[in-house]
């Protein structure tokens, strides 16, 4: 029987590569990553797998990116706690471009809508927020802002 394994392209191991020197501290929170030319030379890859490697942290959202300015490892904002009421419902999406806009928020960052029982929806930035359920009220020690 031939077993064939599936090995992630050059830009996924890039990517790997920088998620973890960010998760070690190499990079922390605010600077940037080594400039597009330097992760070339690193990796021996041409700038498009550079890129793409970049665009996948951009899209998980732990950097930022913008047209002339270097790669910045993004800052991790600190969480609220959000207790869903009984019966509501809980629907993660990403945001529109107009969405984004409006509500200022970064390529990568999806959204948390609740819908309670009668149908009214508030809407979280997923990177700000930790859901519990009610049964979960018992352990939260954290600010809670019922939706319910």
């Amino acid at each position: 029987m031939n077993v064939q394994r599936h090995v992630p392209a050059v830009y996924h191991q890039i990517a790997d590569f920088l998620r973890a020197e960010i998760v070690r501290g190499t990079y922390p929170a605010g600077q940037p990553l080594p400039s597009e030319r330097e992760l070339c030379e690193r990796y021996t890859v041409s700038l498009t797998t550079v890129r793409r490697a970049v665009g996948i942290l951009r899209e998980e959202g732990i950097v930022t990116t913008r047209r002339g300015a270097p790669s910045t490892v993004r800052e991790r904002p600190a969480r609220s706690t959000v207790v869903m009421g009984r019966g509501s419902k809980l629907t993660c999406r990403m945001p529109t471009t107009t969405e984004r806009f409006a509500m200022g928020i970064e390529r990568g960052v999806p959204l948390v809508e609740v819908r309670d029982k009668s149908g009214r929806v508030e809407v979280f930035l997923a990177d700000r927020v930790e859901i519990l359920n009610p049964e979960g009220l018992a352990g939260a020690a954290t600010r809670i802002m019922d939706v319910a």
